[in-house]
């Protein structure tokens, strides 16, 4: 068996990220390390983990600064790389894996589908209302399936279904080819990534399976059934812009009608904080910014608004 790692982004929350690792120490697999991205604390949350699974080999990976979702991610992806590691379970620190089995049911999915680079499995977000199954998908990824950008899904077997995109919350990867595609652009800083690095992932020939299981799957400890930050949704929109200037090139004109339909569907939601975001997308573009210049773009609007 191939080693395996369970990489968990790290910041500010010892009580989260606790329990995510509590439920990696059940996993039934052999050969695994468990590897704690640290994006920079700024509270004594790192040296709390460090004290509290003082006699469990946990790899503690410590960042200088915060390098948000993407970077922080891609961190763990090259030092698995680097070790040797094939296949990495790339984990929020809000999450919690339910069932003992999860992992290795989805490394023997990876190995037995030779064309799969990308597991998924199920995400349950909890909430006052109760747990929500995420359906990995929306309008617009069907929409772009309809124009033909991406490849139409279908069921592999009572299990499995092929998908346009998967959380990142909880994503099991093949490292080399997260790292063929680019890994996730830093440049966002924070949402959006998974969705352009899965189109990669399916622009390269590969699939990404959606692993159904009732007694193996994923708990994320965030509620929304609260609204969202202002700040969430603006960075969202603006990166779903620049998903759409960076990747258009193949397929502009059905991609340009599609992002025009979902440009006017945004509008007519009177969603305007995520329209705002759109349009500082479309300014980026238009200003020839360098990716450098994108996440800082994101840094300051992250840093006024919190």
């Amino acid at each position: 068996m191939n080693k395996v790692s369970i990489n968990i982004l790290h910041y500010n929350s010892f009580e989260k990220t606790k329990i995510c690792i509590e439920s990696c120490l059940k996993q039934n697999i052999n050969n695994c390390e468990i590897i704690i991205i640290d994006n920079n604390s700024q509270n004594d949350s790192l040296k709390k983990l460090k004290k509290y699974f003082i006699n469990e080999n946990l790899t503690f990976l410590e960042n200088n600064i915060n390098y948000g979702f993407a970077e922080g991610n891609n961190i763990g992806v090259r030092y698995a790389l680097e070790k040797g590691i094939k296949y990495s379970l790339l984990l929020n620190n809000d999450t919690e894996l339910i069932g003992k089995d999860l992992v290795a049911e989805m490394y023997t999915i990876l190995v037995n589908y030779k064309d799969c680079s990308v597991v998924a499995p199920c995400i349950y977000d909890v909430t006052k209302e109760g747990n929500i199954l995420i359906g990995n998908d929306c309008n617009y990824l069907k929409f772009l399936r309809k124009m033909g950008i991406l490849p139409q899904n279908k069921r592999v077997n009572k299990y499995i279904e092929t998908i346009s995109e998967a959380q990142g919350s909880a994503i099991f990867v093949e490292n080399e080819e997260f790292i063929k595609v680019g890994g996730f652009p830093s440049w966002y800083f924070m949402y959006g990534e998974e969705s352009t690095f899965a189109k990669k992932i399916l622009w390269d020939g590969k699939s990404i399976l959606w692993y159904k299981n009732n007694d193996n799957y994923i708990l994320h400890h965030h509620d929304k059934s609260n609204s969202i930050d202002d700040w969430r949704v603006f960075l969202m929109g603006r990166n779903r812009a620049i998903e759409y200037y960076e990747n258009r090139s193949n397929y502009l004109c059905r991609w340009t009608l599609a992002f025009l339909f979902f440009c006017l569907h945004i509008f007519l939601k009177r969603d305007l904080i995520y329209l705002k975001g759109i349009l500082e997308g479309i300014k980026i573009e238009k200003d020839n910014s360098t990716k450098d210049k994108i996440l800082e773009n994101a840094v300051e609007y992250v840093n006024k608004s919190i």
